[in-house]
């Protein structure tokens, strides 16, 4: 591939990916920090795009609320890869029932490239045992995640039935544009306990949620469970 190629590939692709490197030594055309999706590429002959995982401590914000359970303990933060940003959700919930319910047990961030297209990366960060994966909820084309807000329910000692969180929700927005945000959940966008609190803080102007961490009481064995107690989102440039 050649140097002009390689920069018509860049401008043709211009809502994926903002930075191919191009290299004159060996003629490869190499994919920056842009983690544009490599599918675009797959079938250009004697190209090379590259996909560089994104790092602890290069995103730009720490997304949190005040409501977030206090049981349990925060596990690894995971990413999208550099360049990708969460276009939407899932959720592990337990199904509501006589003994011992949890309800929410982990969160899944959808990963995709600047321009809305999904690139087959996610992220999670740990998950309990119990329950079954929600089906997905996207944000509108070229809209990705900034905000979010937690339902949980508030710890009482004297409970032997404690749930920690049951449902997150999120709000989508335009990468670009501080305005016309959209409220996005999973039907019926509440669990059965506890009530929401306030929104987080949003992402910044040019950048979008990529990346969580969760805080999850592990299996108590005899002991009341309560499974994903709060959550951290992450917002990069």
């Amino acid at each position: 591939m050649s140097e002009s190629q390689c920069a018509y590939v860049c401008l043709e692709n211009s809502d994926n990916c903002c930075e191919i490197n191009y290299a004159t030594s060996t003629r490869e055309c190499t994919l920056g920090q842009s983690g544009c999706c490599h599918t675009v590429f797959d079938e250009m002959v004697g190209s090379n795009i590259l996909q560089a995982s994104r790092k602890y401590g290069e995103y730009t914000k720490m997304l949190f609320v005040s409501n977030g359970g206090v049981l349990g303990d925060w596990a690894d933060e995971q990413f999208c890869t550099k360049g990708h940003y969460a276009i939407g959700y899932k959720m592990k919930i337990e199904a509501p029932h006589e003994t011992d319910n949890t309800e929410l047990n982990a969160i899944e961030i959808i990963c995709g490239s600047r321009g809305g297209e999904r690139c087959g990366d996610k992220a999670s960060s740990g998950q309990e045992r119990w329950g079954d994966w929600t089906g997905e909820t996207l944000c509108p084309a070229i809209t990705f995640l900034t905000s979010f807000s937690l339902q949980v329910q508030k710890y009482n000692d004297k409970s032997k039935d404690n749930t920690g969180a049951n449902h997150v929700k999120f709000k989508c927005r335009n990468f670009k544009d501080s305005g016309n945000d959209f409220d996005l959940s999973y039907p019926p966008g509440y669990g059965p306990y506890g009530s929401y609190g306030e929104w987080s803080d949003a992402c910044p102007v040019n950048s979008a949620i990529c990346g969580i961490k969760t805080k999850i009481q592990s299996h108590q064995r005899f002991a009341d469970d309560t499974a994903l107690n709060d959550v951290k989102f992450f917002c990069c440039e």
